[in-house]
């Protein structure tokens, strides 16, 4: 990402995906089912910070959390799309269809531009320049919000290793010391730090693992006799309506506000169903109606939704320094798979072994953890720049990046002092 660039990182996201579409129409074992959707999960991986970025970078500030909820929202529509296709059609003609769609993808991302985010990190200003007014016209706020990226990249080149007149050894060498000395600055550690809880508060949250169990999950909350497909389709329904929703919350609320006000739902609707469950297998309910156990999954789907699906592909895309854009959203991107794997995988065997009703519980403890960690840590990005939202973690004002020049007034070895802060 940081290397070729976006666009091409993202097109080379369809090739794994083409290739897994076709072995899965034509595989004839279970082999070759695994081997495609393996392929497909590479792409996956790479897709997991590679979306939010290029949306992140291509948005201005007042519209990039209703895009970058579009995230979610594609997540919805496929889901619902693909139970669709395999009610009236075989999986094999599923396949051929869901091809055709990657193939339109592919074709979507030839015509795009590269981000000019990308373009200004690597000094080609007039071509980024002209491509970020292109998406996002011209005046004064966007000039603005410009001039203080080429700003900041033309002093960050400055004080690197690109562009000088080295040998391979010394550039090798300084390589690995800017390795060092990223990991100890507070801009690259902490937006990781931040995704790592995030991404795993989302996993144990559950929108994966009633995705997977959804069947088991209803009848052990709701009962034996309940109708588990039909719920399944309201569930489907309601998340649909909700991740709708979430693109005008997201456009009209605070991220921190919405995160913690759908975590604290969850939390209830987590702690309810637990003790339903508890309640009902030690006969200890006044009464039974399926109506309330019904009512604390549509409640636990709704918090899902409305806000802990759709914030962190929204940070996600937000809070890396453009700097460690790409690596940082990599390492963090390692959180979500690797939670997403023991949040589901785990389920089962918990159940298993203590209960669901003590499962929740165990997911509630972790969910909660998390957003004690999350509460400290996270600022809030709505409606600042992503340059805005850079120099809070390297601890720039407002006032401290106004007093900035241009790169090509200051002197090699030049030092300004600016407010508190000493910049180079």
């Amino acid at each position: 990402m940081d290397t070729l660039g976006r666009k091409k990182s993202h097109l080379l996201t369809i090739l794994p995906i083409l290739t897994g579409w076709f072995i899965l129409l034509m595989a004839d074992s279970v082999s070759g089912l695994i081997i495609a959707r393996f392929l497909q999960g590479i792409a996956m991986g790479m897709l997991g910070p590679l979306g939010s970025i290029i949306i992140g970078e291509m948005t201005d500030p007042r519209n990039r959390g209703a895009f970058l909820t579009s995230v979610s929202l594609s997540l919805t529509i496929g889901v619902m799309f693909a139970h669709s296709l395999g009610t009236y059609f075989s999986w094999q003609q599923s396949a051929l269809i869901c091809s055709f769609i990657t193939f339109t993808s592919l074709l979507l991302i030839i015509y795009n531009p590269e981000s000019p985010s990308w373009l200004i990190s690597k000094g080609r200003y007039e071509e980024g320049e002209e491509i970020f007014f292109w998406l996002r016209g011209r005046n004064a706020e966007q000039e603005a919000e410009l001039e203080n990226m080429i700003a900041a990249q033309k002093s960050l080149r400055k004080s690197s290793i690109i562009g000088q007149d080295i040998s391979r050894k010394e550039r090798v060498k300084g390589f690995f010391i800017y390795l060092k000395d990223t990991s100890r600055k507070p801009e690259f550690y902490k937006p990781i730090i931040i995704m790592f809880f995030m991404y795993t508060m989302f996993q144990f949250a559950g929108i994966n693992v009633i995705s997977s169990y959804a069947m088991d999950i209803i009848h052990q909350v709701v009962g034996p006799e309940a109708n588990a497909k039909v719920l399944m389709v309201a569930l489907d329904i309601e998340r649909l309506i909700c991740n709708i929703l979430a693109v005008f919350l997201m456009k009209t609320m605070r991220r921190r506000t919405l995160l913690f006000s759908s975590s604290a739902i969850c939390v209830i609707a987590y702690l309810g169903k637990s003790y339903y469950v508890y309640a009902r297998m030690n006969n200890l309910l006044p009464f039974e109606s399926q109506w309330i156990p019904i009512g604390l999954i549509g409640l636990y789907m709704f918090s899902l939704t409305i806000g802990i699906s759709s914030i962190p592909f929204a940070i996600s895309g937000e809070i890396f320094p453009l700097e460690y854009r790409g690596f940082g959203g990599g390492i963090s991107v390692l959180a979500l798979s690797f939670n997403f794997f023991v949040a589901v995988k785990c389920f089962p065997v918990l159940t298993s072994a203590v209960g669901l009703s003590v499962t929740y519980l165990m997911y509630t403890g972790v969910v909660i953890s998390c957003l004690s960690v999350l509460y400290f840590m996270l600022p809030e990005t709505k409606d600042r720049s992503l340059q805005e939202i850079e120099d809070g973690f390297r601890g720039i004002t407002s006032a401290d990046r106004k007093c900035i020049e241009p790169l090509n007034s200051v002197q090699n070895n030049e030092m300004r002092r600016c407010s508190s802060h000493i910049l180079y």
